[in-house]
């Protein structure tokens, strides 16, 4: 086989100090790094542009579509901050159409109001109780509603996987979410021959545990930690042999019912009564009481830094809700994201098929060449550009790339964001050559069952093209 005929290697000349020697000697580094260690039975498709130089260094199957795993989160950033702004919040509400009496009363129905806040915590939930209090309300006389009206009931995106249903990359999401829809589960040994301890974060009694498992009695076999997903459960069951402390995070069932049982938790424990509790739409003409909100920045880099799908499928429902402020679905996303890069960004709907947010989709797909051209595109909105740029791993120090590309010539020189599904690992953004040139770049390998010699190969090509110029 012929690496040098199999891939086009484009090198051109320069007037910014970059000769054609420059590009060959890259490129004929680059073959040889695809032909050596490419992992058997892959396929690879990549596109490497010079934004200092206004030119292509290296591409290979560059029109090929791939599934972009989670670099799909890099189209639904740009997305989401490009039409929602740069200081666009997410807002969970209490609201209600009632007046405060002298004795303390809240006389009317209050409306807790999910906004599709992938960062509410616990605190959160606490803070708004304790901004009712400092409302001067004791007593809700009418009923608490949780108000989820803002999405469809449909809580996972099309083309995700049934079997990782227990897991918490795999939130079933909700426009009213707490602690990122899953509880965490720690077991710690007792005595031997006694039941282990199991400690949930955040405490609750909704999620049920049935505790199965013995400390030191090795005929048990391995500690298990899992969830009754296939009865989609919210029993949690621990069995085995505990020897040593263990913990796991674990997907809740009706996330929304979650958040809003610990809701109820917090009034009681702040001592405000009311008449009840139910679901319910606020009217539209209520007044807003207490407000906690988190910006899209902040949420952004959570979603790109540490591959956070919870947060990336917020911020691609929220662009839905533009168009469909109420009941918004993956679907009208979708649809809003696919219009939306067509028109801002003049791309075919042939060029990329978008599905989700995050990437956990088959049915995503797109080219290097389509990514490339994005980010190229952003490149040249240097507001937009900084904030996505600060939001992306950093190779060396931060996120997924903590501990990739650590050496003296490419740490903290390559700032990409990672992706990996079974069969698919990508990496796709930015780096600084060793002259001092910006350069965009996406790597797409396909067929992969191993993702270590598939990220060793993006590595090695991003040092190549870092050393670049030198």
């Amino acid at each position: 086989m012929n690496i040098r005929n199999s891939i086009t290697s484009i090198f051109l000349a320069c007037a910014l100090s970059v000769s054609a020697q420059n590009y060959d000697t890259v490129t004929g580094t680059i073959d040889q790094i695809i032909y050596d260690r490419l992992p058997d039975g892959s396929d690879i498709a990549l596109m490497v542009y010079d934004l200092t130089a206004d030119t292509t260094i290296y591409a290979y199957r560059e029109r090929v579509m791939c599934r972009p795993a989670s670099v799909q989160k890099v189209v639904t950033s740009i997305t989401a901050l490009s039409s929602l702004g740069t200081d666009y919040t997410f807002d969970t509400r209490l609201c209600s159409l009632g007046s405060i009496s002298q004795d303390s009363v809240l006389n009317g129905d209050l409306y807790l109001i999910g906004g599709l806040d992938p960062s509410l915590m616990e605190q959160d939930l606490k803070d708004m109780v304790a901004g009712l209090k400092k409302a001067g309300i004791s007593r809700v006389r009418g009923k608490v509603y949780a108000d989820v009206s803002a999405m469809d009931s449909i809580f996972w995106g099309s083309g995700w996987c049934w079997d990782d249903a227990p897991s918490s990359f795999q939130p079933y999401i909700s426009p009213l979410m707490v602690h990122e829809g899953y509880v965490g589960v720690q077991v710690k040994p007792a005595a031997k021959g006694q039941a282990p301890e199991v400690v949930l974060f955040p405490s609750n009694s909704y999620v049920t545990v049935e505790n199965t498992a013995l400390t030191g009695v090795s005929s048990k076999g391995p500690l298990k930690i899992t969830r009754d997903w296939t009865n989609n459960s919210n029993n949690i069951r621990i069995s085995g042999n505990c020897t040593k402390r263990q913990a796991t995070d674990l997907s809740v069932v009706g996330t929304d019912k979650f958040a809003f049982a610990l809701f109820r938790e917090y009034m009681e424990q702040a001592g405000i009564r009311c008449d009840g509790y139910g679901w319910a739409e606020c009217p539209a003409m209520a007044n807003t009481l207490v407000t906690v909100s988190h910006g899209i920045q902040g949420i952004m880099k959570e979603a790109l830094k540490e591959s956070n799908n919870l947060y990336a499928e917020c911020m691609f429902l929220q662009t839905g809700r533009i168009n469909c402020p109420k009941g918004v679905s993956f679907t009208e996303s979708a649809k809003f994201t696919e219009n939306f890069v067509a028109r801002k960004f003049g791309f075919r709907s042939s060029q990329f098929n978008v599905v989700d947010g995050c990437g956990l989709s088959m049915y995503d797909m797109f080219s290097p060449s389509f990514m490339v051209d994005m980010l190229s595109m952003i490149y040249k909105d240097r507001k937009l550009y900084d904030i996505l740029y600060r939001s992306l791993p950093v190779s060396g120090v931060d996120g997924t790339l903590k501990t990739r590309m650590n050496s003296k010539n490419s740490i903290t020189k390559v700032h990409a964001k990672t992706g990996s599904v079974t069969g698919a690992c990508t990496l796709a953004g930015y780096l600084k050559t060793a002259n001092g040139h910006d350069v965009a770049f996406c790597i797409m390998n396909e067929g992969v069952l191993k993702m270590a010699a598939s990220r060793n190969v993006q590595d090695a090509i991003c040092d190549a093209l870092c050393e670049f110029g030198m």
